[in-house]
């Protein structure tokens, strides 16, 4: 609020302020916490999972390793893209709140030269250009979906193999592994997601925080003018 008018208020879009107290915050208080939150208990989820399945097929211990890689290289390659594409749909997002804010104060002026129609067709084209940010997100969303079901079919794929080759004569522990190998698959995809998820919202903490670290005019009273 006391951040110099010149060096902050005057070169700032009104727009980019919105969109930074309003989305960015939301994303800080409510969807960060979820996602920490989901983060760690589905790592425990996933340590569970694996020492169950490793006791009853030790062997599955050698796949791993590999398979942990895949998985750490799928990951970082989206988070790699995904960061930057939700700093482009955020900074894309920011005009249309600065015309929609631009719009509903001159509402009046713009209806008395009739010229709504110009400013409904500016509010669509950055509309549309927030999409065309917003779009190859979902779109890398969905890459890394793909990936991670094909990795965890493989972990299904060794798990059962395992314990044929190995020659498990226990019908039980069988299906114990395999079973268990079917939750890891989709605790090992959620484990990704909620990791990806985490580094694309931190990018909300760094607009906040830079925010916060504005330079401030001087304070209003100064101690030594008591």
């Amino acid at each position: 609020m006391r951040a110099p008018i010149c060096n902050f208020f005057d070169i700032t879009p009104l727009g980019r302020l919105l969109n930074h107290f309003s989305g960015d915050m939301e994303v800080i208080d409510e969807e960060l916490p979820g996602t920490l939150d989901s983060f760690f208990t589905i790592i425990f989820m996933v340590l569970a999972t694996i020492v169950v399945i490793s006791m009853s097929t030790p062997i599955f211990l050698a796949v791993i390793v590999p398979i942990g890689l895949l998985y750490y290289f799928a990951q970082r390659f989206y988070v790699a893209s995904s960061r930057q594409l939700m700093r482009l749909e955020s900074v894309s997002r920011s005009p249309i709140y600065t015309h929609f804010n631009e719009t509903i104060t001159g509402v009046t002026t713009i209806r008395a030269y009739s010229v709504q129609d110009r400013f409904i067709d500016e509010s669509d084209n950055r509309v549309d250009k927030n999409q065309v940010c917003k779009y190859p997100s979902l779109i890398a969303n969905r890459w890394l979906a793909i990936r991670l079901e094909m990795v965890g079919n493989l972990i299904i794929l060794f798990a059962a193999l395992f314990a044929v080759l190995n020659g498990q004569s226990n019908a039980g522990l069988v299906g114990l592994s395999v079973s268990y190998s079917l939750q890891v698959t989709q605790t090992l995809n959620w484990l990704v997601r909620m990791t990806s998820d985490i580094e694309t919202n931190i990018v909300a903490v760094e607009r906040i925080k830079e925010y916060g670290e504005t330079k401030q005019e001087a304070p209003w009273e100064l101690e030594n003018s008591k």
